[in-house]
């Protein structure tokens, strides 16, 4: 089964924890002692001057400071593995969540394609001189072709015949309309 997202953060999180545990470990070994060393010559020339119940107390403190550091360096080691698991997790989750997007808005670009142009023209998102062009005639809707007036538009046969002066607007329609 696939590791999820929060189960490899949680693993992360404890590998951290574990590590900063070590580190404290390691410290209360030391003491006061930031580093140690060991030569190999001198140790072999004064082992006869050598506090060997004091000298076997800093070397098995040695040897668990060592011991803890070795832990530590194998649970680095796991945690920038499941690093970079977490981070593939999240590449992929916005690598999808982006092409979603972009599909939806070319899906909404197709549909919607006469509203985008001056849409974008007035979010600026297109240069000025595209927005600034007067339509071509492939932009332009098609016109309806001049048809005579259907028997619904003409006038009734006895209505009085009105000159082009007399033809009311529209918003004259309405005012006669409030007359009868």
């Amino acid at each position: 089964m696939p590791l999820s997202l929060e189960e490899a953060t949680k693993r992360c999180e404890s590998y951290s924890h574990n590590i900063q545990d070590s580190i404290l470990i390691m410290e209360s070994f030391m003491g006061s002692h930031h580093s140690f060393s060991f030569d190999l010559p001198q140790v072999i020339t004064n082992l006869e001057s050598v506090d060997t119940h004091a000298e076997e107390k800093n070397v098995t403190a040695y040897i668990k400071v060592l011991e803890e550091y070795q832990r530590m360096l194998v649970m680095e080691r796991k945690r920038r593995s499941i690093k970079e698991v977490i981070e593939g997790k999240v590449e992929s989750a916005d690598f999808k969540t982006n092409l979603k997007k972009k599909r939806r808005s070319q899906r909404l670009g197709i549909i919607f394609k006469p509203n985008v142009l001056p849409a974008m023209a007035a979010a600026s998102q297109i240069p000025p001189q595209m927005s600034a062009q007067a339509p071509t005639s492939s932009q332009m809707p098609p016109q309806m072709p001049a048809q005579a007036p259907t028997s619904s538009q003409m006038p009734p046969p006895n209505a009085p015949q009105m000159s082009a002066q007399e033809i009311p607007s529209p918003n004259d329609k309405d005012e006669l309309m409030l007359e009868l």
